[in-house]
């Protein structure tokens, strides 16, 4: 009796102190970055850097992992020298042109399934070239979004690393080119580097989706952030409320994270494939409305678009598109439905 209420008690504070933490993080171990000495790759230049981020200069990611499988504990990840004396020191050769780099944008996210941990490297960086009197000539914006993939077995630390000095040997090679009168021309659109341009703002979509289909039809709505693009294929992620109206019945669905892929043609076009999962509601006008169960109440959904959209580069305002969407509907009681419909969009980017 008595190793029983200790266990009650035992599990009873377990309870209360899991109730007073679950809303919060603990900050536990620092993880250590490592810039690396490049030996296959060098800069032709003198660089020096500043950092303009908002972060702490030897910052560049925060993740959570679980403690005893159950307390969420913030991990920070740190440069062993700020940001900007790292780039500075592991780019600059002292010879060539002189160049000022301005850090608008390092960042590290970090994600797992069920066998890989992802690292998503965002950044953006503005460079200049310093003239003879001191002054500078803006040369342009350089955009990166790469996500690279590790097997879990692998430590945290070295996949960080990896990340960061992989990185690191691929910018060495874009100032290069950018600063090569032989180089190749980087094309907006279908390159990372903006010739001429400064660091643009993320740019707020306010966008909706019109439905028509021959049993059905309905809209989207979504309202989202967007980084510039980074080149010619990029991600985007958002949220999404659906309605549909079909011959016997009301839908609306929600999606807590839709996947945007975007393939830009030229400065005006991009092929857009949305994909997502919905849960929602039914509203039953038939009828046998009455016959309905509670469980027909529910509704999954799973949605695939495919759209052509007028959308100019860099440049806010309206954005128009056309395409086909297709989904499949499960509600319990009923066969699978499958449906499929034109569909126009319209948003305006600000």
């Amino acid at each position: 009796m008595f190793k029983r209420s200790i266990i009650w008690v035992f599990l009873l504070f377990v309870f209360a102190f899991s109730e007073s933490v679950s809303s919060q993080s603990f900050v536990a171990d620092t993880v250590n970055v490592k810039f690396l000495p490049d030996t296959a790759f060098s800069l032709n230049h003198t660089l020096s850097a500043t950092d303009f981020r908002e972060e702490e200069p030897h910052l560049i990611s925060i993740y959570e992992k679980k403690k005893f499988l159950f307390f969420p504990v913030d991990q920070i990840v740190l440069t062993e020298k700020p940001i900007a004396k790292e780039f500075a020191y592991h780019l600059s050769k002292n010879k060539g042109r002189k160049l000022q780099l301005d850090i608008h944008d390092f960042y590290v996210d970090q994600s797992n399934s069920m066998f890989n941990r992802s690292y998503n490297l965002s950044a953006a960086f503005q460079l200049s070239q310093i003239q003879t009197a001191g002054d500078t000539n803006l040369l342009g914006v350089f955009y990166y979004d790469n996500t690279t993939k590790f097997k879990k077995k692998k430590p945290v630390e070295e996949g960080y690393n990896e990340v960061i000095n992989s990185f690191k040997s691929e910018f060495i090679g874009d100032i290069n080119a950018v600063c090569s009168d032989t180089a190749k021309v980087f094309i907006s659109g279908q390159n990372h580097f903006r010739k001429g341009q400064k660091v643009a703002a993320k740019n707020f979509y306010i966008s909706s989706d019109v439905y028509y289909g021959y049993t059905f039809w309905g809209f989207d709505a979504e309202i989202y952030f967007s980084s510039p693009e980074p080149g010619q294929k990029f991600k985007r992620k958002s949220k999404m409320f659906r309605f549909l109206h079909y011959e016997n019945r009301q839908s609306v669905a929600f999606a807590a994270s839709v996947s945007n892929f975007n393939y830009r043609i030229n400065e005006k076009w991009l092929f857009q494939n949305k994909t997502a999962f919905l849960l929602g509601f039914n509203k039953w006008n038939d009828i046998d409305e009455s016959n309905r169960t509670l469980q027909e109440l529910f509704l999954m959904q799973c949605s695939i678009m495919q759209r052509i959209t007028m959308n100019h580069l860099d440049k806010k305002g309206f954005t128009f598109g056309f395409g086909l969407m297709e989904e499949g509907s499960f509600i319990v009681y009923n066969d699978l439905m499958f449906n499929v419909a034109v569909v126009l969009n319209c948003a305006y980017k600000f």
